[in-house]
């Protein structure tokens, strides 16, 4: 935003719904600021607009508003947005309070850091608290626990119901099960054009609704299949284990009734990882070039593992966090998982289960040499790295969610960081609930037999 006058410049920004004021000069008393702020927006500033000082926080007040639906102050804001191009983020809503910090640098003061804090606290609170309503849902992808032929009845009976019960659906299915739809298809004319087949090599950019039909396995594969944005995915359980896997299969059409007419659900934001190989010629860690393309890179629900293959030797591997060291584990493999792969491998190893609402990376050592090398529960916006060093006896392999298992040389580096593609999955109640109920109907957790009375 350009200056309006040498004294002051006045920029504005946009973020979590409120409006921040940097004042780059703070060199004008209250009057002063007021007047240069009403000058540079005099156009869209109504006569009732006051910047009032409250506090040294620099925390402004715009406006105070008597109406919650105060429609002047919305097309202020939009008017706002639209006359200057910088300002970034804006959206039609009513402002209330201006946070603003005086400095305009990085630091904050003590009480803007503890309103940023419980600021985060309640948007994690009302994200797993709150519905959500989906968008309208015109194109459904069925994906069956793959090579499971036993389940082609069910995917048909699913299917055919939502043709017949809903004309402007289309129907995605398994290119694999297409010889069975040819009868069905040449029967009914109006099916041709709306029953579809596909197939993992294809993108699918105009999914509304994933449904999976089969047990955690079926549930990680379509995750695996969509390394970008994920649709809204709505499991029903017909497979062995059954932990992602929330809906009975018994209930699938009152549940898609729901999903499709109502639209409102309770969603669970489970965190993926993306995972990028960069491989190194150079005979020293340091040289690698993590600006460059990586070989390979992955969006991971459950985990990454590292492992020493069928060598008889440990593995080297050297841990950094942000490009930091921390340590060196010598073990027969490391285990980077999700809040969601807490309840899978990363458990069987030692590690501590995590509600999948935290967004936090867990690594956890598979056998390591020093028994001081524990697991660890990390916040999940850190940037970590494992490099196999030239000093490791021996190579190592890396597999994805079970996945592209894949060989390590010496001096090759995988980086992790959250994904910025989550997988939205469909509660049953609530991510609670839901979470805490399979923890005990699925792996009877801390369950024993009860003491008799004394």
């Amino acid at each position: 935003m350009s200056d309006v006058d040498s004294k002051l410049d006045i920029k504005l920004t946009f973020r979590e719904e409120s409006v921040y004021v940097v004042i780059e000069k703070n060199k004008l008393n209250y009057e002063e600021i007021q007047n240069q702020f009403i000058k540079k927006f005099e156009h869209f500033v109504p006569e009732k607009c006051k910047i009032q000082w409250k506090d040294r926080d620099c925390d402004w007040i715009l406006w105070e508003k008597d109406d919650a639906d105060d429609v002047d102050s919305i097309k202020i804001i939009k008017s706002m947005a639209n006359y200057n191009h910088n300002i970034l983020n804006f959206r039609g809503v009513i402002i209330d309070h201006v946070l603003e910090n005086i400095n305009g640098g990085d630091t904050l003061s003590v009480k803007a850091l503890v309103k940023s804090y419980n600021h985060a606290l309640n948007e994690n609170r009302n994200m797993a608290e709150r519905g959500i309503q989906l968008d309208i849902i015109r194109h459904i992808m069925i994906v069956t626990k793959p090579s499971d032929h036993r389940l082609i009845d069910s995917t048909r009976e699913v299917a055919i119901w939502l043709i017949e019960s809903y004309h402007q659906i289309h129907v995605y299915i398994d290119h694999n099960f297409k010889n069975d739809y040819e009868s069905v298809i040449s029967e009914h004319e109006n099916y041709k054009n709306r029953i579809h087949f596909w197939s993992t090599n294809e993108t699918r950019e105009n999914i509304d609704l994933i449904v999976t039909l089969g047990g955690d396995g079926t549930v990680l594969f379509s995750s695996w299949m969509f390394q970008r944005d994920v649709p809204p995915l709505l499991s029903f359980h017909l497979g062995s284990l059954g932990f992602l896997t929330l809906f009975d299969f018994d209930d699938h059409r009152r549940v898609l009734r729901n999903v499709i007419e109502e639209g409102g659900v309770r969603i669970n934001v489970r965190m993926r990882l993306n995972c990028s190989i960069y491989r190194n010629n150079k005979k020293e860690i340091d040289n690698i070039d993590f600006n460059s393309e990586p070989s390979e890179s992955f969006q991971v629900l459950n985990e990454l593992y590292i492992d020493r293959g069928d060598a008889g030797n440990m593995l080297e591997m050297i841990l950094c966090m942000d490009g930091c060291q921390i340590t060196s584990i010598w073990a027969d493999g490391l285990i980077m998982a999700t809040s969601t792969g807490s309840t899978a491998y990363s458990l069987s190893a030692g590690g501590s289960l995590v509600h999948p609402d935290q967004n936090s990376i867990l690594i956890t050592p598979i056998a390591p040499h020093t028994l001081t090398a524990r697991p660890m529960i990390i916040p999940g916006f850190k940037k970590i790295s494992i490099s196999v060093p030239f000093t490791s006896r021996i190579s190592g392999w890396v597999s994805f969610d079970g996945r592209n298992r894949t060989s390590l040389a010496l001096g090759d580096t995988i980086v992790v960081t959250a994904s910025t593609y989550p997988l939205l999955s469909i509660c049953r109640k609530d991510p609670y609930e839901d979470w805490f109920r399979g923890l005990s109907q699925i792996l009877n957790w801390n369950h024993r037999i009860p003491q008799r009375p004394t």
